[in-house]
């Protein structure tokens, strides 16, 4: 979000943003190359340098943020392949379709919204 409430072309450097975001620089760092990695942000060195978004705000969902984060939106790891020591490990899952929807739901509904619309929506409360 602080990228996309940059004018355009203007860079912000990693310790403004982790400044303002209140997160140590070096988790920050971590989240900056990912974002890089998946081609969202740019880097600038030299004076004024820092990071820009690579695409328009609009054109960059929550659901392309959480990819590149490598955050999911499964509601257990089951979905994910992984094991939960709190499962009962039921096989069949009774509630395996529920938590598929819900997964697919929450993707569909992170794909809706944009950098641009959350951005806005903030801009909007504090005036």
């Amino acid at each position: 979000m602080e990228l996309a409430k940059q004018p355009v072309g203007k860079a912000i450097s990693l310790p403004i943003i982790a400044k303002r975001q209140r997160v140590k620089p070096a988790y920050l760092e971590q989240i900056l190359f990912r974002l890089r990695r998946a081609r969202l942000i740019k880097g600038r060195k030299g004076p004024g340098g820092g990071f820009i978004l690579a695409q328009d705000p609009k054109k960059i969902t929550l659901k392309d943020v959480l990819d590149a984060v490598g955050e999911s939106t499964a509601p257990v790891q089951c979905l994910l392949g992984k094991a939960d020591k709190y499962c009962a490990h039921i096989t069949p899952c009774p509630m395996q379709e529920c938590w598929s929807k819900l997964k697919r739901e929450m993707d569909s509904f992170f794909g809706k919204y944009t950098l641009y619309d959350v951005c806005s929506k903030a801009k909007r409360r504090n005036t």
